[in-house]
């Protein structure tokens, strides 16, 4: 496997970071994930804003989050790649000793890596995912993609007992989002998705957005609004959206069988409408 660590394409087994690197010792770092069908990054505006956001937020400087197209391709390039996830790192950098301040001259480490995902020609229907609900304990900065994901990997393992793939979770009785996901409910022709600005705030997701637009194009109305945890139970169809999974539908909620126990109508026809919306991007890409 060939990976980017800080401008150079090289083969794993070479890649070194110091274990004065601020992303290992402090989770001090932010990434994105990049899902690409035959070299076209999908939503991959919304990605370099939303790492923008992450970079300004935390406050790390010395990457351009413009360059993320580029590097993505030299990578898929190493690797042979068209069909991939792209994952990329940026942490702090390394400081000379470990102390909770950063020095002022300081230059982020940059690390991403490329692997295999199926072809957009196998989105014919939304994959089925096992849920559970869990309280969500994190940190309130939810709309920065960082690294430090220990309050998310917390709830995930919570719901092992049930057999979840993927943690619903919930503050103050209302639905604020997945571990690694957003989470949409429909009800009857109407699906209902949390609001990103709440405070505390939640992921700007890339695939919520092309989800509610894909949506729309089939008639159906879309409703930005909080969700209670009650309503979980009485929705015609859960669905998690993120850039590795794209949309999944919930078959299962806290160890019982949801729905018809398969992939959702409505779930499926949006995954599609999100499908045709990619293959028309690629038709138009050069």
């Amino acid at each position: 496997m060939n990976v980017w660590l800080n401008g150079h394409i090289l083969a794993l087994e070479k890649a070194h970071i110091s274990p004065l690197d601020r992303g290992f010792l402090f989770g001090d770092g932010i990434y994105e994930v990049v899902r690409f069908f035959d070299r076209t990054g999908m939503a991959m505006n919304a990605h370099i804003q939303r790492l923008e956001r992450s970079l300004q937020l935390t406050h790390i400087k010395g990457f351009d989050a413009h360059t993320l197209p580029a590097l993505c391709e030299q990578l898929l390039q190493a690797e042979h790649l068209r069909d991939a996830c792209v994952y990329l790192q940026i942490t702090r950098g390394v400081a000379a000793t470990r102390a909770h301040m950063p020095p002022d001259t300081i230059q982020p480490t940059v690390f991403a890596l490329a692997h295999a995902s199926s072809a957009l020609d196998t989105l014919t229907t939304a994959a089925p995912i096992s849920l559970s609900v869990q309280p969500d304990h994190r940190w309130h900065r939810c709309e920065i993609k960082c690294t430090s994901l220990m309050g998310s990997i917390l709830p995930m393992l919570e719901g092992r007992a049930h057999a979840a793939q993927e943690a619903i979770l919930v503050r103050d009785g209302f639905v604020s989002e997945g571990s690694s996901s957003n989470i949409f409910i429909a009800h009857g022709n109407t699906i209902s998705t949390p609001p990103i600005d709440t405070d505390p705030s939640i992921l700007h997701g890339t695939m919520r957005t092309l989800a509610m637009d894909a949506a729309k194009q089939l008639g159906f109305e879309v409703s930005i609004r909080p969700i209670e945890e009650s309503e979980l139970a009485t929705a015609d169809e859960i669905w998690v959206t993120g850039s590795s999974r794209v949309l999944a539908s919930c078959v299962a909620l806290n160890g019982k069988v949801f729905g018809s126990g398969k992939p959702a109508k409505m779930a499926c026809a949006v995954i599609n409408g999100m499908r045709l919306a990619v293959e028309n991007l690629l038709v138009k890409t050069p």
